[in-house]
């Protein structure tokens, strides 16, 4: 009989630490996220979850694990090992909000507002041609005292400023995008048909191709061909992708997004930009 209990005892301790085993690698694979909004529908909840799976897919062939909590406004992801946690994060919750704008540049934003120089004062100019769509540059320590600043500008009818992406040199620099009056953006992300990403041949470049809705292309041909020789920024969540100097009409409807992006960058934008905006706001819960 002693051995008989010893035996049921050893096999429960081995399936409480089997199960200990099993929840720990859940958690350390996993991400639960919460609506924002607490008023939420279901029916938002699941488009967002919809969303979100087509956006991982679009992403990586790699497995995951998807449920809805609607009684909690949640979503918990469970990813294999395979998966890079930091990116898959940004794939719960960027809202994918895509804007194209013209843009300001030193010369007209000062005229804009006139004999204000408190903003210059704080940016590092690097360059200052009119195909430059850079109004300054500074650290992300320094950026605080310009927003700041930007604050007490009042020009939210005619500008809307936004930064950079971190570069190599740890500087971000501030662009400043105009208004185009009720309508905000040139174009939007509804606008967009598909994104995909790519590395060009010649320099291995990585790179995102952007093709339009056929209403669309035309409206993006009228677009190019007003600003040759003019940077139109593409700007997702708030945050510059890329100013890119227009030099020809483009009449086809696809364009891309080129530059100093690394391959993983650029699957996120075009799994962000593929799938459309998320409905509402979502943060992870640790």
């Amino acid at each position: 009989m002693k051995t008989k209990k010893n035996s049921i005892v050893v096999i429960i301790l081995i399936c409480i630490m089997a199960l200990n085993c099993a929840n720990k690698a859940t958690a350390n694979n996993s991400i639960l996220i919460q609506s924002k909004d607490r008023n939420i529908s279901t029916v938002a909840l699941t488009q967002s979850a919809q969303i979100i799976s087509s956006r991982l897919k679009d992403y990586s062939s790699d497995k995951f694990e998807l449920t809805i909590i609607p009684e909690k406004k949640q979503i918990q992801l469970v990813f294999t090992e395979n998966w890079d946690l930091k990116v898959a994060e940004k794939l719960l919750i960027q809202k994918g909000k895509i804007g194209f704008y013209k843009t300001y540049n030193r010369k007209s934003l000062s005229m804009l507002l006139k004999e204000d120089y408190r903003l210059f004062l704080l940016l590092k100019a690097k360059e200052t041609s009119n195909s430059d769509a850079r109004i300054g540059c500074c650290s992300i320590t320094e950026s605080t005292k310009v927003n700041d600043c930007l604050k007490t500008l009042k020009l939210n009818k005619k500008c809307k400023f936004v930064w950079s992406l971190p570069s190599d040199s740890l500087d971000i620099c501030l662009y400043a995008l105009r208004l185009e009056k009720s309508k905000g953006a040139l174009l939007s992300g509804t606008d967009i048909e598909s994104m995909k990403s790519g590395m060009g041949n010649g320099l291995k470049t990585q790179y995102v191709e952007i093709n339009f809705k056929k209403p669309s292309i035309a409206l993006w041909a009228n677009i190019t061909k007003q600003n040759i020789g003019y940077p139109i920024a593409i700007v997702l969540d708030n945050k510059l992708l890329c100013a890119p100097v227009v030099n020809q009409t483009i009449e086809s409807g696809k364009s891309q997004i080129a530059g100093n992006f690394t391959e993983s960058e650029v699957k996120l934008i075009a799994a962000l930009g593929n799938n459309g905006e998320l409905p509402v706001s979502f943060e992870v819960l640790k």
